[in-house]
């Protein structure tokens, strides 16, 4: 027998995402808590060195800011937001700050948590310039190859040194060291093209 839909279910969407998103974020029928949203940069979701728990704590920890600085959440309700455990959320938020993604502030009452330096982040630079690569070659190879060959890339002690040496960097905070940071990444840059064509020779990428 063939099951018919409701046609509220078969309406389909014509308007952008964003737009949609904001609709669906004021709908009446939902709860009238955390009626709004927030802009999410895909680079957070896609951040290599990140583990997916790292990801999904540190966007409910910038969604409960909304157009806060920062927000106050407590481990139990992202566990529940997340459905994990309190240890899990526990032991990813202490990752997230030492790769000083978020800064932790206790006051008496509460636990501050503030995102750090996202828009300069050594993690997400690191990260964007692999995605860039990875749209420069991404036609050359197969591509069930060239996922596994990064997801090696980005676990290897060469990915964590150029990070490091970024992070070095941005606790200096010297304004001479946007060049050295620029210095870092094209390197970075040439680091992968070499490890690239190490992994991929013309033989086998067909050049």
């Amino acid at each position: 027998m063939k099951t018919k839909y409701n046609d509220f279910w078969m309406t389909k969407n014509t308007k952008p995402a964003n737009a949609y998103m904001d609709e669906v974020a004021k709908e009446s029928n939902f709860t009238g808590q955390h009626k709004g949203y927030i802009i999410l940069p895909h680079k957070i979701h896609r951040c290599y060195g990140l583990s997916p728990y790292e990801k999904l704590i540190l966007v409910d920890i910038v969604a409960y800011m909304s157009d806060q600085s920062q927000c106050y959440p407590t481990i139990e309700m992202i566990a529940r937001n997340l459905g994990c455990s309190s240890k899990s959320v526990e032991r990813h938020i202490a990752t997230l700050t030492e790769k000083k993604l978020i800064l932790v502030s206790q006051s008496k009452n509460n636990t501050y948590y503030l995102p750090n330096y996202l828009h300069v982040h050594p993690y997400l630079l690191v990260s964007e310039k692999t995605h860039e690569f990875i749209g420069s070659v991404r036609k050359q190879v197969n591509e069930r190859e060239l996922t596994l060959w990064i997801q090696e890339t980005v676990k290897s002690d060469d990915y964590k040194a150029y990070t490091a040496r970024l992070e070095k960097l941005h606790e200096r905070r010297f304004t001479t060291d946007k060049f050295a940071e620029k210095e870092t990444l094209a390197s970075y840059t040439q680091f992968l093209m070499t490890a690239f064509a190490k992994r991929f020779p013309p033989d086998v990428n067909g050049a």
